[in-house]
């Protein structure tokens, strides 16, 4: 029976969707039909299968998965999400740093769901993609976890805390220090926004970076050989987003605060 039901899930894409789509809630069959594109034809010998295997039941035409099904998809779910997420940038994650992300973090991947690569041009190679630009710009709140500095950062940064934009910006201590020699007038700009959060980290952060705006999450992972080589992964999809803040907070929770009246005398005092 075990082979039965690994063949019932895994082995039918329409069997495998009408489970994932019940699991939102009890529908009939032209629910089913127009949320999964199929014919009567083609999905009822699958429901047939499915309720043979008492993985759903019908009342009064009406499809829901049973109570065993239900604890079925709930495992289900994470797994198939995961593989659909490696599946979409194989190559990329193959390549990646993957244990740079905490365990409580590697095990919600499946949460970034449909995901972009961005390769950047040579001639272009330290700009972002323009979609995350036109987020940046029209975004209230903005989050974001680096362990690089990018020149033109502080500067963004400071224009987007000066527009009243709510900024949080997690640091390594020497991404801080080089921010505060090279671009004191831009720290003084974010500083002085009552609406700027900064923080450092003691150690070194083993993400390359991770932003998260009003509608878009976008991260940069290391390499295995532990080089930035600025391919990044773009998610519009909500639980991306999530999974970004809730990452963000845990680096939070681990990261000094910035004194920011102290910073902004020890700026002054250097002018």
């Amino acid at each position: 029976m075990k082979a039965s039901i690994i063949d019932a899930i895994f082995l039918s894409e329409k069997r495998k969707k009408l489970l994932l789509l019940l699991m939102e809630g009890p529908k009939d069959i032209e629910e089913i039909k127009e949320a999964l594109d199929v014919t009567s034809s083609a999905m009822l010998p699958q429901i047939k299968k499915l309720r043979k295997l008492d993985l759903i039941v019908c009342n009064e035409r009406v499809y829901s998965l049973t109570e065993a099904a239900r604890i079925l998809v709930e495992k289900m779910e994470p797994l198939l999400g995961t593989i659909e997420v490696f599946e979409e940038n194989y190559d990329y994650w193959m390549s990646r740093h993957i244990s740079s992300i905490p365990e409580e973090f590697r095990s919600r991947l499946w949460n970034l769901g449909e995901c972009e690569l961005k390769r950047p041009d040579m001639i272009y190679l330290f700009e972002p993609p323009e979609e995350f630009n036109e987020s940046l710009a029209k975004s209230k709140n903005i989050r974001t976890l680096a362990s690089f500095f990018h020149p033109q950062c502080p500067h963004n940064y400071a224009q987007l805390a000066k527009k009243g934009v709510d900024v949080t910006l997690i640091l390594t201590k020497a991404v801080f220090d080089r921010m505060k020699k090279d671009g004191s007038k831009y720290l003084q700009k974010i500083l002085e926004s009552e609406g700027s959060e900064l923080f450092f980290m003691k150690e070194e952060i083993p993400i390359g970076s991770i932003t998260v705006t009003d509608d878009i999450f976008m991260i940069t992972l290391f390499n295995k050989d532990l080089v930035l080589d600025h391919l990044k992964l773009i998610s519009y999809e909500p639980q991306a987003r999530q999974w970004g803040l809730d990452i963000i907070d845990h680096f939070k929770e681990l990261a000094i605060p910035v004194d920011k009246d102290k910073m902004l005398r020890e700026i002054g005092d250097q002018e």
